[in-house]
């Protein structure tokens, strides 16, 4: 059982981050794979392009595999820099120039359709803290973790306790990665100028957690290339069908303003303009504003107003009890 303790710094320092790097994502792309095995039901168009590249690649097998057996090893570095320095052993070089050409052929023609669901899920997780707290969010990321006292548990298979010492928790989440939530701890320069003998780090810590523990997100990634065209930016214009289509799942000014980034005033003048033509609606609790798309407003989405998150029906349950729960309060 992994127990991660929080002290009130730790609370505040906390905090969820739009994606991890390609390459970490390229590394849990390649252990899902290796945990599908041979499996061939229900497993999408990504998976089946992923396997056709790697039958085509015999002579990258070897680095692959090394890439797996070095993950442990790998994935701090890359969850914390974008590319090797002089310090790296041979051997993780190895397994680097091999996962890079997975990456290149097999994550990044994607890259879209996984910003996309990573960016949902950051948002579901943020609004979730916001009515919620950071405690129950935390749980919520994975089915067995529970927290009490100050500490989050996960049984993640292993039998330690993590203290955070002050500098908070980093969440990272996966479109890959399914199971339990993965901890990795590594110590990082504050600054370039201290002495080598005597350098300056600190701590960093970040959990990366699976958007579908199950291992389902990969079934609705779809390539870059075959995403179907939208007529809606020539219509709208590119800002307001962003807006438009963000707005499937209800959000306030400032988040369209985050996660669009532009100013609060631009993305209230868009709700306004699409509000009055009937395709958004707003309401209004104390002084906290909700948009949401109507049904007309769906239409010309020509998508279901509910987010399209059917590829795994008990995530999105379990990312609904906190609404219910603040109504059951209200």
């Amino acid at each position: 059982m992994l127990t991660v303790h929080f002290t009130h710094e730790d609370i505040a320092r906390t905090h969820m981050v739009p994606m991890a790097r390609l390459g970490a994502e390229a590394l849990f792309a390649l252990g899902h794979l290796e945990r599908l095995g041979q499996q061939s039901r229900g497993v999408g168009r990504w998976v089946s392009h992923a396997r056709a590249w790697v039958a085509a690649q015999p002579s990258r097998h070897p680095g692959l595999q090394q890439a797996l057996e070095l993950r442990g090893d790998l994935l701090p570095f890359l969850l914390s820099r974008p590319a090797p320095d002089r310090a790296v052993p041979e051997e993780l070089r190895r397994a680097l120039s091999a996962l890079g050409e997975f990456q290149k052929a097999c994550v990044v023609p994607y890259r879209t359709s996984i910003r996309e669901m990573l960016d949902e899920t950051r948002h579901s997780y943020s609004d979730m803290v916001a009515r919620l707290g950071l405690a129950a969010t935390l749980e919520r990321l994975q089915c067995n973790a529970k927290w009490g006292a100050g500490a989050l548990t996960v049984d993640d298979g292993t039998d330690r306790a993590v203290r955070l010492d002050g500098q908070g928790l980093k969440l990272v989440p996966s479109a890959f990665l399914s199971g339990t939530p993965r901890l990795y701890r590594w110590q990082e320069r504050t600054s370039d100028r201290a002495p080598a003998d005597r350098p300056s780090v600190r701590p960093v810590h970040v959990m990366v957690f699976p958007v579908c523990p199950h291992g389902l997100a990969s079934t609705a990634l779809v390539k870059d290339t075959q995403r179907p065209a939208k007529p809606l930016p020539q219509l709208l214009g590119r800002t307001r069908a962003a807006v438009l289509e963000r707005l499937t799942r209800p959000q306030s000014t400032s988040e369209l303003s985050a996660a669009l980034s532009i100013s609060a005033t631009t993305a209230s003048e868009h709700t306004s303009v699409l509000r009055g033509s009937g395709l958004v609606s707003t309401t209004r609790n104390g002084g906290s504003v909700r948009h949401e798309v109507t049904a007309l407003g769906a239409l010309m989405l020509n998508s279901p107003s509910e987010p399209a998150r059917a590829w795994c029906r008990d995530c999105a349950e379990r990312r609904e009890v906190g609404s219910e729960a603040k109504e059951l309060v209200a």
